[in-house]
């Protein structure tokens, strides 16, 4: 919409606006990305994902389990990981988490890439890790991935959203906003 005053960087907990190009979503090309399994693998990572993570149900299931099931589609997962109910984990095969870590009740681990978790991190629930994006300055919305680094023994405090290339220093608490620090 023209017209309309494009305003600078609101506070912590408001939207943002920025003006982006024109977007013609007819142009779009799915992206090819390397290293992803065949449709059937992709598919029956998915019913499990859903069924044993995501389902508030079967997802009650010991987390030896769901570590058994993380390797079995490629994840490298380490010793005692506890992992909530309601995760969602995208490509397993693009997943490493150390030992001892900690994975909280609605985690959505977007990854189109690797996602790198050390040993002995806490990712609390709600929070939203993702590799991919597109690019609102290409009028075709061009998808993009990088890659996610989390070191060892940090902590990412609830609801916290890890966007692409994110590399989180080892022993770091990640808080929400600006002041924060306590």
């Amino acid at each position: 919409m023209t017209g309309l005053p494009v305003r600078p960087a609101l506070s912590d907990n408001r939207l943002r606006f920025r003006p982006i190009a024109r977007l013609d979503l007819g142009r779009f090309e799915r992206p090819e990305i390397p290293g992803n399994p065949g449709l059937g693998r992709r598919a029956a990572w998915y019913l499990v994902n859903a069924l044993f993570f995501q389902g508030a149900i079967l997802g009650l299931i010991p987390a030896s389990v769901k570590c058994t099931l993380l390797r079995a589609f490629g994840a490298r997962v380490g010793r005692g990981l506890t992992i909530k109910p309601r995760v969602s984990i995208k490509s397993p095969w693009f997943l490493e988490i150390g030992d001892h870590s900690w994975i909280g009740e609605g985690v959505w681990i977007d990854n189109h890439t690797t996602v790198r978790i050390g040993a002995n991190v806490c990712v609390s629930q709600g929070v939203y890790i993702f590799t991919g994006n597109h690019d609102w300055n290409d009028p075709r919305f061009a998808f993009f991935c990088e890659p996610v680094e989390i070191g060892e023994g940090a902590w990412i405090t609830a609801f916290l959203r890890i966007p692409p290339g994110s590399r989180i220093p080892p022993g770091v608490a990640v808080l929400a906003g600006a002041g924060a620090e306590a």
